[in-house]
């Protein structure tokens, strides 16, 4: 049995990255969201930062995201490379049903980490975002429609790129499984797409599978460039959850991924 809060990365993470922990980077009514900022050891700055966006959960589950051991592991992984890893907590969607304000939490640790970017080392034209499970509606969908000139990639493990197979019209309007699912971002001009990786497990559930696959095969449509990983017996979570050898080549070849994409002219 895995303990979210504790479990790490299958690939063990390193250690020695400058962090600061529980900066208040947005309150709205009661809830007061916290960000943590990994940057590497060296102080030689500024680096291209990455922000890592958790799933979804009920509130009681995902308010703490930032602290579980795999967000703890990538802000590590990520300084170890020489990016500046960002996680953060953000509210939950309610299946869904409130999917506007958590993208408005992404964008706001965007904002606040960005502004600042003078005090946390940060390069505040060279950003990447990796998302997680569901949070491809709030995390991906909006930054594919608004493509910033800042955003020079993204990547999505095990993610929701299309909400249309788990939601029906009776639970959600057909307007907003289109407005939050990243297909249908596609759908537009390319111009000004970022490099997008996505990783896929093969013990996925099937509607994030087929979503996946229809996000793929639009995204190849579209001229996009697009990146797959497949871990075929990859259960969801497989990065803290399949300690086998494809599990840590994923991870690698994301990391890298972010490198490339980041410091390249």
């Amino acid at each position: 049995m895995i303990d979210i809060n504790t479990a790490p990365t299958v690939l063990a993470p390193p250690s020695g990255a400058d962090v600061t922990r529980d900066l208040v980077y947005r309150v709205d009514g009661e809830r007061t969201l916290h960000l943590d900022v990994y940057r590497p050891a060296v102080r030689d700055g500024p680096w291209p930062a990455v922000f890592l966006v958790s799933g979804d959960a009920p509130e009681e589950v995902i308010s703490r995201a930032k602290d579980w051991g795999v967000y703890r592991s990538y802000g590590q992984h990520l300084a170890a490379n020489g990016l500046v890893g960002v996680a953060f907590d953000h509210r939950s969607s309610e299946r869904f049903t409130r999917t506007g304000d958590v993208a408005a939490d992404v964008a706001a640790a965007i904002a606040y980490v960005r502004e600042r970017a003078d005090e946390h080392g940060v390069d505040p034209a060279r950003i990447g975002v990796w998302v997680f499970s569901a949070g491809g509606p709030f995390g991906i969908a909006p930054l594919l429609r608004e493509r910033p000139p800042w955003l020079r990639c993204l990547a999505g493990l095990y993610t929701v790129w299309d909400l249309a197979p788990l939601q029906s019209s009776e639970d959600h309007a057909a307007d907003a499984i289109r407005r939050w699912s990243a297909v249908t971002a596609l759908e537009r001009d390319p111009t000004g797409l970022p490099p997008i990786l996505v990783a896929r497990a093969g013990r996925d559930r099937e509607p994030i599978l087929s979503g996946t696959d229809r996000f793929l095969a639009r995204g190849r449509a579209a001229g996009a460039d697009v990146t797959l990983l497949d871990h075929p017996t990859g259960q969801h979570g497989f990065d803290i959850r399949d300690d086998d050898d494809r599990s840590r080549a994923i991870i690698r070849e994301t990391l890298a991924f972010f490198v490339q994409r980041l410091t390249a002219a």
